[in-house]
């Protein structure tokens, strides 16, 4: 009878565990902070690895004057270079597209540098 709980407790420990995980990925690629959308572009060009591994932080304005964009966006800079179509990326703007203070939804794409 000890085994039976044994066995019980494990499984749902396994079950507690994935749904651990589950969120735990969830939350790190929901698009509610600048951050997790740069993560989830990265993700949705097809490089999960680089994604989770991107450690993606602010630029400081001095650096976003050499890239085209509105003054409104945000530009992130990542660790781990990825390509996409057209060439290796290292950064990416970030523009808030709706939101209501916790809520905010933001979309990253890959920055364009002025010619």
């Amino acid at each position: 009878m000890k085994e039976k709980k044994q066995g019980w407790f494990t499984k749902q420990s396994k079950w507690l565990w994935g749904g651990l995980i589950v969120l735990a990925l969830v939350g790190t690629f929901t698009p509610f902070v600048p951050s997790n959308a740069v993560r989830l572009s990265i993700l949705q060009q097809g490089h999960p690895v680089a994604a989770l591994l991107s450690g993606p932080w602010k630029m400081p304005k001095s650096a976003v004057k050499d890239y085209a964009g509105s003054g409104k966006s945000q530009y992130y800079q990542v660790s781990a270079r990825f390509s996409n179509d057209s060439s290796d990326v290292h950064v990416l703007t970030v523009d808030k597209v709706s939101g209501f203070h916790i809520l905010n939804r933001y979309v990253a794409k890959p920055a364009v540098s002025k010619k």
